[in-house]
C-alpha cells in the first residue's frame, strides 16, 4: 500500500489527499454537466466550497458536542481538526444546509443541480476509493479468493476497488442516460444505483456497523434510499408520462 506520497521533502497522508483531489474533480465534472443542463457551472463551485466549509465546521462541532465532557474542562482542544475527532453525519447534515441555502438564495433550480452533482458524485466514489485502497483504509473482510490483497498483513477483499469500480458503473450508466424526463430523474438514478451497490458490497467490509439482530446499519440505510428513489421515479413517471427527450444527446 501507499499511506504517504513523498512530494519532495513533505510526506502527505495519501487517503486525505485523494479526498480532496476526488471532491474537485467531483466538482469540476458537476459543474461542466450543469453547463449542459443551462447552468451557471460557478453554482456547483460556490455551493460545493461553502458546503465544504460549513460541512467540517459541523462536524467538529458535532464531536465536540457529542463528547462535550472531555472538551469542557480545555476548550481549545476543541480547535484540533483530527480525522478521528469528526461527526461524519452531522458535516454532511451541516453541508447540505449551508449548500441547500445558498441555492434557495441564488435562485437556483434544485432539481437541475441536483442532477448535475450526481455526475461529480460518481467520480468522486471512483476516486475517494482508490486513494482508500492505497491509504489501506475501510479494510475489507477476509478472505481466500485469488484476488485478495494482503492488507494488516491479512488477505482481504480489496472491497474500496470494488466501490471505485462500482462508481465507475454507475457514472458510466449516467451518461448513458443522459436524456431526462423529467428534472431529477439523474440524481434519483444515482441514488437508486449508488444504493444497489453499497447494499451487495457492505457485505465484503471488515467491520461493518451492525444494529439490532444483526443488521448492517449501511444496508438498512441503502435499502431505505432505494425505496425512497423507485417511489420518485414512480410518482414522477406517473405524473409524466412522456418520451425520453433529446436533451443532452
Amino acid at each position: 500500500m501507499l499511506p504517504t506520497i513523498l512530494i519532495g521533502p513533505v510526506a502527505l497522508p495519501t487517503y486525505p489527499l485523494f479526498l480532496l483531489a476526488a471532491y474537485w474533480a467531483g466538482l469540476w465534472l458537476a459543474a461542466g454537466q450543469a453547463e449542459r443542463l443551462s447552468l451557471d457551472g460557478d453554482h456547483i463551485y460556490n455551493a460545493g466550497l461553502y458546503g465544504l466549509l460549513a460541512g467540517i465546521v459541523g462536524a467538529r462541532l458535532g464531536f465536540v458536542l457529542a463528547h462535550w465532557e472531555n472538551y469542557a474542562p480545555n476548550l481549545m482542544q476543541a480547535l484540533s481538526l483530527s480525522r478521528s475527532a469528526l461527526s461524519p453525519s452531522m458535516g454532511l447534515i451541516t453541508a447540505g444546509l449551508v449548500a441547500l441555502i445558498y441555492l434557495q438564495h441564488n435562485k437556483v433550480p434544485i432539481n437541475d443541480f441536483l442532477d448535475a452533482a450526481a455526475y461529480g458524485a460518481a467520480l468522486a466514489i471512483i476516486i475517494a476509493n482508490v486513494g482508500a485502497f492505497l491509504g489501506g483504509e475501510a479494510l475489507g473482510a477476509v478472505t481466500t479468493v485469488p484476488w485478495a490483497v494482503e492488507m494488516a498483513s491479512i488477505a482481504r477483499h480489496p472491497v474500496q476497488l470494488y466501490e471505485s469500480a462500482a462508481g465507475l458503473l454507475i457514472l458510466g450508466i449516467l451518461f448513458l442516460i443522459r436524456s431526462r424526463p423529467w428534472p431529477g430523474f439523474t440524481f434519483w438514478c444515482f441514488v437508486i444505483l449508488y444504493s444497489l451497490s453499497r447494499l451487495v458490497l457492505e457485505i465484503f467490509r471488515a467491520r461493518p456497523n451492525i444494529i439490532g439482530d444483526g443488521f448492517l446499519t449501511v444496508q438498512l440505510l441503502a435499502l431505505m434510499a432505494m425505496v425512497v428513489g423507485l417511489a420518485v421515479m414512480a410518482h414522477n413517471f406517473s405524473k409524466n408520462p412522456v418520451t425520453m427527450s433529446s436533451e443532452g444527446l
